[in-house]
């Protein structure tokens, strides 16, 4: 599978002698401080190169993205995978347990390179916003679904969610514009999420996807997408939750929902207290 990583630098090597000499001076900048890339803004590189962001964004279209945001994605992907490599022979002594923290660490520091600060501000002023937030989710996914549905209603928020694609497609042909759907899914392209999805856009229902797979029609799809690392990424896929990165993403939501009003604090303080005193009751009968 790593060999279908998309080699942003060698296509970017490929490409020098068609380019100008301005692109030529960011594609040796990108080539040469690609972390620099990674985790910056397109205006500090702009000063960093001494071009125009304009000319940032027509370099990127010219070596084959939409822009420079896809080109930022596609790059921190290519970086991973490249350190990922890197370090493949290091880990061969590595225990199965200090192998699978060792995943994780990756997952989630590279899920950090690829999520943008300012679009999980969006999608949380969205969740706000919204009469009622739909999550639709399929195969894996599920579980990731019912813990942001959970997490929401205990801060008093309206939510629901479904991974039927018969139950999506009545959901989404009921929404309207004060409605917020999530969609969270490995890939986008799987039909029984994506035509949910695309009905309720037609209902003019607000979209967030989060998703491990960017594409062109994700773009049109939706209103804001988070991009995560795919557990493909990692050595042992095979046996590591599909969930991990769309959970971590949900707790900076939830985090950002918590210090966006002190309201949802307090409404999950009493959501906690509920349960506890709950389990305490229940352990109390179970004793006796």
């Amino acid at each position: 599978m790593r060999n279908t990583v998309p080699a942003v630098i060698a296509k970017i090597i490929s490409r020098q002698k068609n380019l100008t000499f301005s692109e030529n001076e960011i594609a040796n900048f990108v080539i040469n401080n690609a972390e620099f890339v990674i985790n910056n803004t397109i205006t500090n590189i702009a000063i960093e190169t001494k071009v125009s962001e304009t000319s940032i964004n027509r370099f990127c279209k010219k070596i084959g993205f939409k822009g420079f945001n896809d080109f930022k994605i596609a790059l921190a992907q290519d970086n991973f995978y490249r350190n990922l490599k890197a370090n493949d022979k290091s880990r061969d002594n590595n225990s199965l347990i200090d192998s699978i923290a060792s995943d994780y660490n990756e997952l989630i520091l590279n899920t950090c390179s690829l999520i943008n600060e300012m679009d999980l501000i969006k999608v949380v002023e969205m969740i706000k916003s919204a009469k009622k937030v739909n999550i639709f989710s399929v195969f894996g996914s599920w579980q990731s679904a019912i813990e942001l549905k959970q997490r929401l209603n205990m801060m008093g928020i309206k939510a629901e969610s479904y991974n039927d694609v018969y139950s999506m497609k009545l959901c989404s042909a009921n929404s309207s514009q004060d409605d917020l759907i999530i969609g969270i899914t490995r890939n986008i392209s799987v039909r029984d999420i994506q035509e949910p999805l695309i009905s309720g856009r037609q209902n003019n229902a607000k979209i967030v996807t989060i998703t491990s797979y960017d594409s062109p029609k994700l773009s049109e799809l939706t209103d804001i997408k988070i991009i995560t690392s795919d557990k493909l990424a990692i050595e042992n896929n095979t046996v590591i939750s599909d969930n991990m990165t769309f959970l971590f993403t949900i707790d900076v939501i939830v985090g950002m929902l918590i210090k966006s009003n002190k309201k949802y604090l307090q409404k999950k303080l009493d959501s906690d207290a509920l349960f506890e005193s709950e389990q305490d009751y229940s352990n109390y009968y179970y004793n006796l």
